[in-house]
């Protein structure tokens, strides 16, 4: 018994990860992904949204700008918003969807930001940072660009999308990664299957079927859900996929056939 309860508690420390030990606590609570906003946001007072991580209890919102000197970034002084949120008050206790919360603070010009997943006083890495700009100004009055080689660049994010949103049949997500990554298409060999941050930055929540904006250039766009190249924390197996019937995001199986739109950076994003 007594052997039995020791092999409990040590199982219990591996799991949980120690505060002294950096990989630990990164494995107990694992990375997040940050996915709006993304790109151009035309409110001052965005929502942030980001996946769920497994047994997370609290999450720290960092946000900063943009223009700061590199010697300044990554310190508290320079947060110009510094909130934490537990998983109840950013609705993913439950795990199954998108983390988000609205910070009072106003945000005018270009951002960087991040979020840090906790298990109580355990925090894992933070997440790469996403750049944004806030503000109606920010925004680009025209938001697509048809080269006419069956690309389409969206001047906001700086993404070139293939103008046909189903160059393949539905595929299963391994096969999809793949077929992504060793596309060529109009002289570009750089593809990939958008993460969710990209796949989410053409939704439009206001239009249905498609859930794009309203002057996309797109063609063949199924009203089905399409893969994104980003996992599903507390389950390995599953992807996150976006709908564009309505724009909803949720998760499912890789062994799923989905829809499969590559995209490529089509310019650098200057957040300079």
């Amino acid at each position: 018994m007594t052997r039995m309860a020791v092999i409990l508690l040590v199982g219990l420390l591996g799991f949980l990860g120690c505060s002294g030990s950096d990989e630990g606590t990164a494995i107990s609570t694992g990375q997040t992904t940050p996915v709006v906003p993304f790109g151009n946001t035309d409110s001052v007072t965005p929502t942030y949204e980001w996946t769920p991580v497994q047994y997370a209890t609290r999450y720290r919102l960092l946000v900063q700008d943009a223009i700061q000197d590199s010697t300044t970034q990554d310190s508290a002084e320079t947060y110009l918003i510094d909130e934490w949120y537990t998983a109840g008050e950013a609705g993913c206790d439950s795990e199954d969807g998108l983390c988000m919360a609205t910070p009072d603070t106003e945000v005018r010009g270009k951002y960087i930001w991040m979020v840090i997943a906790c298990v109580d006083d355990n925090c894992g890495i933070s997440s790469d940072a996403l750049p944004f700009s806030a503000g109606k100004s920010m925004l680009t009055l025209t938001r697509f660009s048809d080269f006419g080689d069956g690309t389409v660049l969206d001047n906001n994010t700086k993404l070139m999308w293939t103008q046909n949103s189903t160059p393949v049949s539905p595929l299963k997500y391994a096969w999809a990664y793949h077929w992504c990554k060793d596309l060529t298409y109009a002289g570009y060999d750089d593809w990939h299957l958008p993460s969710l941050a990209e796949l989410n930055s053409l939704i439009d929540r206001s239009q249905f079927n498609p859930a794009l904006p309203p002057d996309h250039p797109f063609i063949n766009v199924q009203l089905d859900y399409y893969w994104s190249g980003t996992y599903y924390d507390p389950n390995p197996n599953k992807i996150w996929i976006v709908s564009m019937i309505n724009g909803v995001m949720t998760y499912t199986y890789d062994g799923a056939e989905r829809g499969v739109w590559p995209v490529r950076w089509g310019g650098k994003i200057d957040i300079k």
